[in-house]
């Protein structure tokens, strides 16, 4: 059986669920005012995840690159055909 403990915290949960139910209906538009803010505030935080990460990359780019790596112009006849390397 239930203890009458535990039937009153139950019915207190009630009451409060009850209770925010109704301001959240009284105060609508404040509700979604707040909604909409928070969306974009988790859309802002993204995009700024987003920038930095891309911003993250560029020491992360030049450190794999290497020191020794000389930049300059090529043409298709310096390079290798790759069916002669699988070829032996």
């Amino acid at each position: 059986m239930a203890k009458a403990s535990d039937v009153t915290v139950v019915a207190l949960l009630v009451i409060a669920v009850i209770a925010v139910a109704l301001l959240a209906v009284w105060y609508l538009e404040w509700v979604v005012a707040s909604v909409i803010v928070l969306i974009a505030a988790v859309f802002l935080i993204m995009a700024l995840l987003v920038v930095l990460g891309g911003l993250a990359v560029i020491p992360y780019y030049l450190a794999k690159r290497g020191r020794d790596t000389q930049p300059g112009s090529y043409s298709l006849d310096q390079g290798k055909d790759p069916k002669d390397k699988e070829s032996k």
